[in-house]
């Protein structure tokens, strides 16, 4: 049901398994949530994360290892994706994730980023409440057009993209406190789905956006 929302999740399944076995780089992998999901779509998925006690977490998924985005321990041209899931926000340099992303992939590869922006004015509040997540300092704040010129300026062609989350990432944070409230939850898509139709795609708290390396596309699926 949260397919609703989160919209995204339908196309990364399609890209993924538009090429079984594909080699991914999930940086910034926390605990294994988003590794469990690229390997269960068939990718040869790695974790890279700068906290040892969730790497260790990590690795109980997929290989994961203890290294930045700013500096991945990687060859050149050695994976066909790097997914980045709300982590660029806590980068101390953003350029350089983006770099190293396109070093690391071959030619035709695909970033896939879901990150957190100020277009909700809602987002924006919250950010002004709580300047951390999970104990991880936000370092820099964006809007959905910066991301696209963030990538294009690290040669990267943005193939599609959406911004997504109205309003819903408020209410998500509810039954992690009070656990029966989950129960509502259905309630609350239906009204982030219906404030994406009237509102349109201007706003939203978080965005996603596929983007390809410069070459022949090596994924049939590109979003």
């Amino acid at each position: 049901m949260k397919e609703r929302v989160f919209r995204f999740r339908g196309v990364e399944k399609r890209i993924a398994e538009s090429r079984p076995g594909f080699h991914v780089v999930d940086v910034g992998c926390g605990r294994g949530d988003n590794l469990r999901r690229l390997v269960r779509y068939g990718g040869r998925a790695l974790g890279i994360e700068p906290d040892f006690s969730r790497t260790r977490r990590a690795r109980e998924i997929a290989p994961a290892i203890n290294a930045l985005g700013e500096a991945l321990p990687l060859a050149d041209a050695s994976c066909e994706m790097v997914y980045i899931s709300h982590v660029l926000h806590h980068a101390s340099d953003v350029e350089r994730v983006l770099l190293e992303s396109h070093r690391v992939l071959v030619p035709g590869g695909l970033l896939f980023v879901i990150e957190t922006i100020d277009d909700s004015p809602l987002m924006r509040l919250a950010r002004a409440l709580q300047p951390s997540w999970d104990d991880d300092e936000v370092l820099n704040r964006f809007r959905y057009d910066d991301l696209v010129t963030d990538f294009e300026r690290c040669e990267f062609r943005v193939l599609r993209g959406e911004r997504f989350n109205w309003m819903y990432f408020a209410w998500e944070l509810l039954p992690m406190a009070i656990r029966p409230l989950e129960y509502l939850t259905p309630i609350f898509i239906a009204i982030e789905v219906l404030l994406h139709r009237l509102l349109g795609r201007r706003w939203g708290g978080h965005c996603w956006l596929v983007a390809r390396k410069p070459g022949t596309p090596v994924f049939p699926e590109q979003g």
